[in-house]
Order: structure tokens, then sequence, then C-alpha cells
């Protein structure tokens, strides 16, 4: 029927593939809310080490996050921006003007690695998120979303959440 052969190469490759599937996730951090990190944003500090990134409108970011330089951020979602306080200003003002739907409120908080260490802060309407740490010294932060899975803010084909048309 089928040659010796085959039926190697067929075992060979079965079992790479279950070894794969099998193998673990990176280890995986936190998304925390927390007054401090609430605090770092609002009070319109810059922390000179730290890196910072944003999501969504440069004008008006969804989120924002900084990262410790101690820390490489692998993102594909995530924009850096080399942050002013001006561009800080204005944002925090967009923010404090900006009417929000109950629920989707501006927090903050903090991001930590798998074990316990802080690699940086964040401000968002959306609370949950996924960190990884693929290896020592690379985070990766996702898009943060709302309780319901959802994004909070803009609805992401163009327009804002709730409009009819």
């Amino acid at each position: 029927m089928f040659p010796r052969v085959s039926l190697r190469a067929s075992f060979v490759f079965l079992t790479a593939v279950f070894l794969v599937g099998c193998a673990a996730p990176p280890p995986a951090g936190r998304w925390e809310i927390d007054p401090v990190g609430q605090q770092v944003f609002e009070s319109g500090t810059i922390l000179p080490d730290h890196t910072y990134y944003y999501l969504g409108s440069y004008t008006a970011p969804d989120s924002i996050i900084a990262i410790h330089h101690q820390f490489t951020l692998r993102t594909r979602v995530w924009a850096r921006v080399d942050l002013d306080q001006d561009t800080l200003d204005g944002w925090l003002q967009w923010y404090r003007t900006e009417l929000q739907p109950p629920g989707c409120e501006y927090q903050g908080g903090v991001i930590l690695t798998p074990d316990g260490h802080r690699a940086g802060f964040w401000y968002s309407q959306n609370v949950i998120n996924l960190i990884y740490q693929p290896e020592p010294g690379v985070v990766e932060v996702y898009q943060p979303r709302s309780i319901s899975f959802g994004t909070c803010g803009r609805d992401r084909d163009g327009g804002f959440a709730g409009r009819m048309d």
C-alpha cells in the first residue's frame, strides 16, 4: 500500500506538529487599574525614562501607554510618539471635555510583566488587555478592550459609536 518511507515521514511530521501545538504560550503579564498610573497621566507628567505610544487619532488618541526604557515594545498596533508637554496637555483637555457614555470613563494603571515588574503605565477608556513577555526585556501590549470586550469611543468603521445611518 504505502511505502515504508512515507509512513516514517508522516510519523515525524505528525510528531513535530503535535510538539509545536503543545508549546507553552509566552509568559503573560497584567494590565491593572491603579491610581498611581492614572495620576501619572492626569497630572500631565511626562516620564523621561519612558517611551510613549498611542492608539487612534494623533489629536485625540483612544489609549496611551508609557513603556519604561528597560523594555522594548513589540507591536503592530501602537504608534510611537515623541511626547511633549503641549501635546499631552492637548490630549488631556480633549479627554476632560469629551462626553463619555457610562462605563467608558478614562482610567489609568500599570503594565506589569509576568514576574510583577512594572513595565509602564496606561491611560484609556478600555480597561482589559493582554500583556505578554515573549523574552526578557520585550513586552507585547495588545489593543485594550472594554468590559464588554468591545471598545469604548469611536466606532472602528470611522463614525461614532451609536451612529444611525
